[in-house]
């Protein structure tokens, strides 16, 4: 799924990310996009963590209502 020419930073990035979103079940475009922005610059990607993140929550808050 990595592409040759990500760094061993970007695989990392990668990952870390698949590893964090276990419970979700990506399709191959979506794994596919998230490859691309783990091979963006690092503000841009951890700035899509935080968006991550915030659905994430705002989910699990709904699940406990």
């Amino acid at each position: 799924m990595l592409s040759l020419t990500a760094t061993i930073e970007q695989r990392a990035r990668y990952h870390n990310l698949m590893s964090s979103y276990r419970n979700i079940d990506w399709t191959y475009k979506e794994k596919k996009y998230l490859l691309w922005l783990c091979q963006l610059d690092v503000n841009t990607f951890e700035t899509f963590e935080v968006i991550l993140d915030k659905i994430k929550n705002s989910n699990e808050k709904r699940a406990d209502l």
